[in-house]
């Protein structure tokens, strides 16, 4: 990925890995596939031009509402027993129910998946069906444009929501539009994926009653008092009770003026983005209880456009027909719509978004961002290794604390009053000289975040010789030196230490070994300091994980350590990487093991007998805190 001259916290694996905490998911910036595991997210890291970035981010919104509010188990089960057609429709009912979800603690995701949308639309992706398209096609459409611009408020959708509409009512018969809508009501207030399934059964059972219908029944008239079907496994609709609680009693929340927590503008445009129940459509266009799809059958029928937003109803004479009764191709188009396959209805709308951005991705294979993944190692092993490092630990934490200390207070200063006499001034008296009293004050304390990354890269298996034909493997003492390093850190206040390994123990660069995050304690997570050597030398996307981790810290002072004895994949890329840093307001410092890393990072340390690194590693630490 080119580097561009914008603001670090601007770049693409920075705010990924900034939604990513937010929505509570893993994210992963790289290679050329959008995808998720239903553990990880991953986006293809992007050119640096920034079209296409707030549709990354709302695919990265999309795919984090489905982790945090899909039940994969109930979703999967329902969709292998269902047809073409109702697993078209559950999946567009549930993408509704979770963006719905995720607006309410993010609000501003609104404007990020309403860029996912305008984007479609501009490609011609999202448009209204056309009346000659297969019927299952325009319905989907229909619900998709309709259900996105009045459930979640896009206003974007409006136009084509309402063309969706003109088409729909044009292929399919009046009454079966008009119950259709009646059920639709309920989709706002769906709150969990059964919901989700049980809804879209329902529509299917509604079009298959329909297309059972007499076609001459299938008009709206007066006295049409056909109630609509409710499938056996409907529990409350079966008793004639309402699925759901009358729709002025249920609102969504809004929050268009909201701080946004995603960093894109709050809310919805122009503050419309979110709708009451009384200014749906689809209230408009069922009757006042059509939560109940029992109820049609009570309310004189009527049928509403979006264009108008009143109704028909008295247009004909008492029992008469509408201009659509027995119309046999609107009946048929009942009938095509149930028995649609896969290839007649429209894809799904965020797979449609994957392909955008994977074709639009950077020409590079290589992982930008890895992914975390934390590692807890064997207690027993940690508790031998904590028993040869805690006696070293001890005595250099100690000499830490005393210096940090000591460097805390300003030298006394003499001055002509005070409650503290300055002995070795006393003589000055004689002299005339009034300054006998001493003056100290406190500096500002401690407040610093590290984050130190070790190179467990196949070349620190190499053996170290201690002598009396002894000798350890590099990645053995790097490892227990960044253990006493942490020990010593846990006593000092204010300083907040993460340590993370590269690359990941199967050693593939699209992760990162966790062995410390701030906040923990170095004797809790002794046994991940026990690990081998593996793989290449992924510096650059460990530094990317570490500047995304430490721009995170409230702290006001920053610093990246690494631990390193080869050169990294990407040199080019690692270099540009710790200019940004820098610009920043990161410090860097390079630890070579056996090598000179000086022209990577400004500040380097090279460590020619790996037995010092121990030293050279607490000599870098006492620097960096006393000039803080």
């Amino acid at each position: 990925m080119t580097m561009s001259t914008r603001s670090l916290k601007q770049a693409m694996p920075i705010v990924a890995a900034a939604l990513g905490r937010k929505f509570g998911v893993e994210v992963r910036v790289g290679g050329q596939e959008a995808f998720t595991d239903g553990r990880t997210i991953q986006v293809p890291a992007l050119p640096d031009n920034r079209a296409l970035l707030p549709v990354a981010w709302g695919y990265l919104a999309h795919e984090a509402g489905h982790l945090r509010y899909t039940d994969f188990e109930v979703y999967q089960q329902a969709a292998a027993e269902s047809d073409a057609l109702q697993a078209n429709l559950q999946n567009i009912l549930e993408d509704v129910r979770i963006e719905q979800a995720l607006a309410i603690p993010y609000p501003g995701t609104r404007d990020t998946l309403q860029a996912v949308c305008a984007q479609l639309l501009a490609d011609g992706g999202l448009g209204a069906a056309a009346a000659n398209e297969h019927p299952g096609r325009i319905l989907s459409r229909y619900l998709l444009l309709a259900l996105r611009h009045q459930v979640l408020g896009y206003e974007g959708l409006a136009a084509a929501a309402k063309q969706a509409e003109r088409v729909l009512r044009a292929v399919f018969p009046a009454r079966t539009v008009h119950r259709l809508q009646g059920l639709l009501v309920e989709a706002r207030h769906l709150a969990s994926t059964a919901e989700a399934v049980e809804l879209a059964r329902r529509i299917r059972c509604l079009l298959e009653a329909e297309r059972q219908a007499d076609p001459a029944e299938t008009a709206i008239t007066p006295d049409s008092r056909a109630e609509t079907p409710t499938p056996p496994e409907t529990g409350a609709e079966a008793d004639g009770q309402p699925s759901k609680a009358p729709a002025s009693e249920q609102t969504q929340a809004t929050d268009g003026h909201a701080a946004n927590t995603d960093g894109h503008p709050s809310g919805p445009s122009g503050g419309k983005g979110t709708q009451t129940d009384s200014d749906s459509d689809f209230d408009k266009s069922a009757p006042s209880n059509a939560a109940s799809p029992s109820a049609l059958a009570d309310q004189p029928d009527a049928v509403v456009s979006a264009d108008s937003g009143h109704g028909d109803s008295g247009s004909a004479p008492t029992g008469a027909a509408t201009p659509d009764n027995g119309d046999p191709a609107k009946h048929a188009a009942i009938t095509q719509a149930l028995s649609a396959s896969a290839g007649d209805l429209p894809g799904d709308l965020f797979a449609q978004v994957k392909t955008l951005l994977e074709g639009a991705s950077a020409d590079s294979q290589r992982c930008i961002l890895p992914r975390p993944e934390p590692y807890q190692g064997s207690a027993s092993a940690g508790l031998r290794l904590l028993a040869r490092v805690q006696p070293e630990s001890r005595r250099l934490m100690a000499r830490l604390q005393g210096l940090v200390q000591a460097s805390r207070f300003d030298r006394p200063l003499p001055q002509r009053s005070g409650t503290r006499l300055m002995s070795k001034r006393l003589y000055r008296a004689a002299l005339g000289d009034p300054r006998l009293f001493a003056r100290k004050r406190e500096r500002i304390a401690v407040n610093t975040a590290l984050h130190l990354l070790i190179d467990l890269s196949s070349s620190m298996r190499a053996p170290v010789p201690l002598g009396h034909g002894l000798e350890r493997l590099r990645s053995d003492i790097a490892l227990e030196s960044a253990l006493a390093l942490a020990l010593a850190l846990d006593a000092i206040p204010g300083v907040s230490l993460a340590v993370s390994a590269f690359p990941s123990r199967l050693g593939r660069e699209s992760g990162i070994s966790t062995l410390m995050r701030h906040g923990d304690r170095a004797r809790a997570k002794a046994g991940a300091f026990v690990q081998e050597a593996r793989g290449g030398t992924p510096m650059h996307g460990a530094l990317w994980f570490a500047a995304a981790d430490l721009l995170a810290r409230p702290e006001p002072r920053r610093v990246i350590l690494v631990l390193t004895d080869g050169k990294p994949a990407d040199r080019e890329a690692t270099r540009a990487l710790l200019a940004q840093c820098t610009d920043a307001g990161l410090e860097t410092l390079g630890i070579g093991i056996g090598i000179d890393v000086s022209g990577l990072f400004a500040s380097a340390i090279q460590v020619q007998d790996i037995a010092e690194l121990k030293t050279q590693l607490f000599g870098a630490a006492e620097r960096l805190l006393l000039a803080a």
